[in-house]
């Protein structure tokens, strides 16, 4: 081998090393696994004096809504198994780098779990686009007047209300949830 050759593989070498740092010092494994506040997008839907606030320990409060494929959905006729909503939209940065994690997580969990998405202030026409694009299961409800988002008192987004079989949040999370940290989650309310 030449020196020019082995001078090429050692400038290619040595790139990739620079390049694998950078991605790892990116990516910062090292960081919890829980939520990450600074990847929260803040949103104004207006506030609901009507009812509390939602809380870990608290009956999740009901709605019906209409799914972007036409469907009724009400939250307590969901009641027998768990429910994750996930409040985001589809100009969110970090709701739309969290989507493949959230979608592979209701996957593991099919059947164990119904994951509802909830986009504030979106078109169904633009929900539609968007989830079929990146092969989005489960209930996909375009909140377009914010009612929903309003009556959990959405500031931040993504949001996530983690609701046991009996309607009941055990947990809420705000900001990008981590896959390990999601699927930890589920996995503790789906026992």
């Amino acid at each position: 081998m030449s020196r020019s050759s082995i001078r090429n593989v050692l400038v290619i070498a040595v790139t990739t090393v620079v390049i694998l740092g950078v991605g790892v010092l990116v990516q910062q494994p090292w960081k919890s696994t829980e939520t990450d506040p600074s990847a929260v997008t803040s949103v104004d839907v207006g506030s609901s004096s009507d009812h509390p606030a939602p809380a870990v320990g608290v009956e999740a409060t009901d709605f019906t809504a209409t799914t972007i494929t036409g469907d009724t959905i009400t939250l307590s006729e969901l009641r027998g198994k768990p429910v994750w909503l996930v409040f985001g939209a589809t100009w969110c940065t970090n709701c739309r780098s969290e989507a493949p994690d959230v979608q592979a997580v209701a996957d593991a969990y099919a059947g164990k779990i119904t994951v509802v998405t909830i986009y504030v202030g979106e078109a169904s026409s633009t929900v539609k686009s968007y989830a079929d694009r990146l092969k989005l299961t489960g209930p996909q409800i375009a909140d377009t007047s914010n009612s929903i988002s309003s009556a959990y008192d959405i500031l931040g987004i993504p949001a996530h209300f983690f609701i046991d079989s009996s309607g009941t949040i055990q947990q809420i999370a705000v900001g990008s949830l981590t896959k390990q940290a999601a699927t930890d989650i589920v996995a503790r309310l789906v026992g």
